[in-house]
């Protein structure tokens, strides 16, 4: 099976394995704020955003072995590949061991992270407990599951997924239906977890038998060496990381509510859904591109980034607009009105949606590259300075001052040096180009969102309305967008495959 096609089944099997799980999801985020209501939501929120900081423990090293594993993946080294799992499994063992006694210990400061602890919900310090075990549990079973996406195989773990989130989901609706006990709800999930990460594990030993050969070398100290530095790198990135899009919970609920927390989070929900996607579509393309950027001359990387950056600018405008318009209608139809948060807090998520996923085919490229360490300072001072900047601003206006910070301090930083790094180590190329293309594509963009959005403000409300605006939504920004990419070399690249796709089909 060619590279093409590997990626089209990939994207088959990962989109909609991820439209399922999103229905699900969002069923099952119904059934709770009917049930448990607005402060659990935000209590769930803030752990999530609390064990994401406990992340920081992995240290980068999953970045750095996946680079590491791109080429003996592409070579056919067996030998090499198993040294680099076993690295792999140790330090990741390791890792949810860290996770889990550093998260043990912050039980007792809990009430630091809330402007008021909610009253009338017991058992909190229990509830962050099984929180905290479900995200360490996949650190035991981490390495197997990189494998398949090393090989291309994503949908194996998709599927998987799939299937227990169905099981694992009907449980939970069915026990909150019951009993309205959270705790009962979190037990199942650890369970699903659990069921999860074993079969991957059991599917990867079945398709790489030699994963259980006992006879496993050393790996060679120059492999060693780059590993160590790219992790010490990746140290950094993840901090920065990490502080920028994983603090707003902690900060809203620091310095606004619990309960607004609880808002938020059904827009984050969304948003993660759409970024759930996107990184499925990309993770069926960035193995291809380890393979590529393992095996094609330079001339190759460098059309494939400007290909790449193409399809990047117009999916995540039509991604954009779309939130613009139907953020709040579908949170109303969803949830309700006493569900939506005020409309310049609104406005500064999308434009952070944007702003963020734009970074998505530079890093990419970064890390099929190795070039994780000429930028590795510059994510500590964005932590630092995302930090200072949301808490002042969070201090005058609520919500919209944290979203002003996180906007502030990606713009400040890595907007400008994530291209100058990639474009001088990696592509050797001047990076002019490709902040012109950004400003060229980023005008189209603004211009077709507010045609979109005044048609939109033409339709009604209620169901019928939210149709008509996600017609428009769907029509309007893909047909500006044709119309000012129409010429363009990689639109009529793109156009190509996907005729080539089409015919082969036929």
């Amino acid at each position: 099976m060619d590279r093409a096609a590997r990626m089209e089944k990939n994207l088959k099997f990962v989109m909609a394995g991820e439209l399922l799980l999103a229905v699900l999801k969002f069923l099952s985020r119904r059934v709770f704020v009917l049930l448990l209501g607005r402060e659990y939501l935000g209590l769930n929120g803030l752990f999530t955003d609390v064990l994401s900081m406990l992340s920081l423990a992995e240290l980068g090293f999953s970045a750095s072995i996946t680079y590491s594993l791109y080429r003996p993946v592409a070579q056919g080294d067996t030998e090499t590949i198993k040294s680099l799992v076993r690295l792999y499994r140790r330090v990741y063992r390791a890792v949810g061991m860290v996770v889990l006694a550093v998260g043990l210990s912050l039980t007792p400061f809990l009430s630091f992270f809330v402007k008021k602890m909610p009253e009338d919900i017991p058992y909190i310090p229990l509830i962050y407990v099984l929180n905290l075990a479900n995200a360490s549990i996949s650190y035991f079973f981490a390495y197997k599951s990189t494998l398949l996406f090393v090989y291309q195989k994503k949908y194996v773990e998709t599927a998987i997924r799939a299937a227990v989130s169905l099981g694992a989901t009907a449980a939970q609706i069915g026990v909150l239906l019951l009993t309205r006990n959270y705790l009962y709800y979190l037990f199942l999930a650890i369970g699903a977890t659990i069921v999860q990460n074993a079969a991957v594990s059991i599917q990867a030993d079945r398709l790489y038998p030699y994963l259980r050969e006992k006879n496993v070398r050393p790996l060679p100290p120059e492999i060693l060496g780059e590993i160590r530095r790219n992790v010490q790198a990746m140290l950094l990135h993840r901090i920065g990381a990490v502080a920028v899009f994983n603090t707003d919970n902690l900060l809203i609920s620091k310095f606004v509510g619990v309960a607004t927390a609880g808002l938020y989070s059904n827009y984050v929900m969304i948003r993660s859904f759409l970024n759930i996607m996107v990184g499925a579509l990309f993770d069926v393309i960035t193995p291809a591109l380890g393979n590529l950027a393992a095996t094609e001359a330079m001339e190759g990387k460098q059309a494939a980034f400007r290909r790449l950056a193409f399809f990047s600018a117009w999916l995540f405008g039509w991604m954009s607009i779309c939130l613009f318009c139907l953020y709040d209608p579908f949170i109303d139809l969803w949830l309700g009105e006493g569900y939506l948060l005020p409309a310049p807090a609104v406005l500064l998520i999308v434009v952070n949606f944007y702003v963020t996923s734009m970074r998505t085919p530079v890093i990419n490229t970064k890390s099929v590259l190795g070039l994780f360490w000429y930028d590795r300072h510059n994510s500590i001072v964005e932590a630092a300075f995302n930090l200072v900047v949301s808490v002042l601003l969070a201090r005058r206006w609520g919500v919209e001052g944290i979203m002003a910070g996180t906007l502030i301090s990606t713009l400040a930083f890595p907007f400008w040096r994530e291209p100058l790094v990639l474009y001088s180590r990696g592509l050797h190329m001047p990076a002019g180009e490709y902040f012109k293309g950004y400003c060229v594509r980023l005008v189209v963009t603004v211009a077709a969102g507010a045609l979109t959005w005044l048609l939109c403000g033409l339709t009604g409300s209620g169901l019928a309305g939210f149709l008509k605006k996600g017609f428009i939504c769907a029509a309007v920004p893909n047909l500006a967008f044709l119309a000012a990419y129409w010429r363009m070399e990689e639109f009529l690249f793109l156009k190509g495959v996907a005729g080539q796709r089409m015919r082969r089909k036929r």
